[in-house]
């Protein structure tokens, strides 16, 4: 895993599981939660981590990106500006990462806990093509408006997963999530994942499409 500064954010840095080239076939964004080490996200990816899948894990470097002692995405209290700031400095990392990789090499953005929530942020800009998004223990705070950013996301597929050891909130079940996705007009669907690395299938991506979109 190599540990990576960002140019234009130099309070930010992300891990990549590979490197950007023309070998790569899928090309996967990871957002921890807050305070998780990218690390610990990283083990549970371990079984994802193949020659010819790029795995870009963005460590959330403070609410309004600047230097934090516990990584943040956003302030729960007051969580617009530092969505704001996510979705510039996560559209400002995908775009070189992206272009280095063939041509409309398919693209799945993985929110762990709040990473969700930056995942939605920066998705609802289209900021990025993407084929699937995936909630892994996501966690929404009564501060960020969900049906507002599930209304905003592309109609792409979710994916949420759930674990019964989640100790975050009830709605980490994952029921409520489909049903609001579902409100949006997304096609969701709910998966049930065993505590340690996970995998394709667990994740609902076992048919992950081989090869490049047709454009």
């Amino acid at each position: 895993m190599q540990l990576i500064s960002h140019p234009d954010f130099p309070a930010a840095h992300y891990y990549s599981l590979g490197e950007p080239g023309p070998a790569i076939q899928h090309v996967w964004f990871c957002l921890a939660g807050h305070d998780q080490p990218v690390a610990d996200l990283a083990a549970q990816l371990v079984n994802l981590d193949t020659p010819e899948r790029l795995l870009i894990l963005p460590q959330a470097p403070g609410a309004g990106l600047a230097p934090a002692s516990v990584p943040t995405w956003f302030d729960e209290a007051d969580p617009a500006p530092g969505l704001a700031a996510t979705r510039a400095y996560l559209a400002g990392l995908a775009a070189p990462i992206l272009a280095a990789c063939p041509a409309g090499t398919p693209v799945t953005v993985l929110g762990y806990g709040q990473g969700a929530v930056a995942a939605c942020a920066w998705l609802a800009g289209n900021t990025v093509a993407y084929s699937r998004l995936i909630f892994y223990a996501a966690v929404f705070p009564a501060t960020v408006s969900r049906a507002a950013l599930f209304a905003a996301l592309p109609p792409q597929p979710v994916v949420v997963a759930a674990t019964t050891t989640d100790v975050y909130t009830p709605e980490a079940e994952g029921v409520g999530l489909v049903q609001d996705l579902q409100a949006a007009g997304l096609r969701a669907q709910l998966r049930y994942v065993d505590e340690g690395p996970l995998t394709l299938t667990a994740l609902g991506a076992g048919g992950e499409p081989s090869g490049l979109r047709a454009h």
